[in-house]
């Protein structure tokens, strides 16, 4: 079983924000900044270390994380997609020898620790574990140390989907990984 101990937990948060208008990951729900939420959840756990991937410039996204304890990885590149931020992860966490790397969105506010959890006690039957959801598979996922290299390699936007195909699924409610991309969303529409 892999202990969260031995994990990096890695928040993907260099998104432009380009439906939204604005930074939506500083925009409030519920009392607090949107990216905050999947911060707080995830600090609530014991990894060995945790990591925030964000755009250049954007102070106010950088301090929401350092404020929580996470380490900053810059990315210079956001437009070329999560497969560039990914990469930024996989390559940190190989550097801090972690056995695993778990996957976060930030727009993705209402993941539970438990869920986290869970998906972290299902990589114990393979090398990679998944949340499922509607017929989708996704994050949050956590990627075994032997897959570390291969996401290290990744650009684009497509990210680690083909890597997605093999994993265990721990199934999630739709509205835990109800994500927010726009001023509608935010409004529950």
């Amino acid at each position: 079983m892999t202990a969260p101990e031995t994990v990096v937990a890695v928040v993907l948060a260099a998104g432009l924000s380009r439906r939204f208008g604005g930074d939506k990951l500083l925009h409030p729900i519920a009392g607090k900044a949107l990216g905050a939420h999947i911060a707080d959840t995830v600090a609530t756990i014991p990894f060995a270390s945790r990591i925030a991937v964000c755009p250049a410039g954007n102070t106010g996204r950088g301090e929401l994380f350092t404020a929580r304890g996470f380490e900053l990885i810059i990315n210079d590149d956001p437009q070329l997609g999560m497969g560039a931020s990914l990469a930024l992860g996989a390559r940190r966490a190989m550097a801090l020898d972690a056995d695993a790397m778990l996957v976060c969105l930030a727009d993705v506010p209402h993941v539970t620790s438990s869920h986290l959890l869970a998906v972290i006690e299902a990589l114990g039957s393979g090398e990679v574990a998944a949340t499922g959801s509607l017929g989708t598979r996704g994050p949050p996922a956590i990627f075994a140390r032997s897959l570390l290299g291969r996401l290290a390699e990744l650009s684009g936007d497509t990210g680690g989907k083909n890597l997605l195909q093999a994993a265990t699924l721990v199934d999630a409610a739709p509205e835990i990984m109800r994500d927010f991309d726009t001023l509608d969303d935010f409004r529950g529409r």
